[in-house]
């Protein structure tokens, strides 16, 4: 009965060992590291090139932006997307507040919005495939003259949809964009995203595991009868 039990239990743990020894991740910063400070006169486009999943599938995706906070404490908006890709390469921006007013009194999503959209400097051809990732607002909390009062650290996790999103965008030409219309002057220490790859098990390994864990259960159902 012992050797069953291990024979059951030794390909099982094998498999979990392995699979989490494979699992991958590929971290991504923009230059500049701040965006540019996500100034409210523009929007940014930042294009990752060069992605190889290597046969891998998605299973987690992290943005993060160390430190922000507003200029002002008036009304305000981030919009972040995920984007199939944008027409430049690395860090690119757009100016969407010709007058270069303040304080920010037009909030509008300029990717969701087409009134620059046909315009020859717009970031996007036509057509991209656009995934709305979040928006967000943020109070003025930045005082350097007061110890631990240097705003936030914001952290979004990507959901399954915006997960499987970015699974379709990579494979699409090995590379992606993620897009931010700051309608208000965002300060931060910097902007990175994480991306949490694991291969997709073969039929064989599938099966294993499925033999495996139907052998447990068999030797659980004789205990009990």
């Amino acid at each position: 009965m012992r050797f069953i039990r291990f024979s059951l239990l030794v390909p099982t743990l094998m498999l979990l060992v392995a699979s989490a020894a494979s699992a991958d991740t590929l971290t991504f910063i923009p230059n500049p590291a701040d965006l540019g400070d996500l100034d409210h006169h523009y929007v940014y486009t930042w294009r990752i090139d060069n992605v190889n999943l290597n046969g891998q599938v998605v299973t987690g995706a992290t943005l993060r932006i160390n430190n922000i906070r507003n200029w002002d404490n008036n009304p305000n908006m981030l919009f972040i997307y995920l984007l199939d890709t944008a027409k430049g390469s690395g860090v690119r921006s757009f100016v969407d507040d010709p007058s270069f007013s303040a304080p920010v009194t037009d909030i509008t999503d300029d990717f969701a919005n087409t009134r620059y959209h046909n315009n020859s400097n717009w970031l996007l051809a036509a057509g991209t495939s656009m995934t709305k990732l979040t928006q967000q607002s943020f109070l003025k909390d930045y005082n350097p003259s007061v110890p631990g009062n240097q705003g936030t650290n914001f952290v979004y996790v990507f959901t399954t949809s915006q997960l499987q999103a970015l699974q379709n965008y990579i494979l699409n030409g090995n590379n992606f964009a993620l897009g931010f219309d700051s309608d208000c002057h965002y300060f931060n220490d910097g902007v990175s995203l994480t991306i949490e790859t694991r291969p997709v098990p073969e039929p064989t390994t599938l099966a294993l595991l499925g033999s495996g864990l139907a052998g447990l259960y068999l030797r659980r159902r004789r205990r009990m009868s």
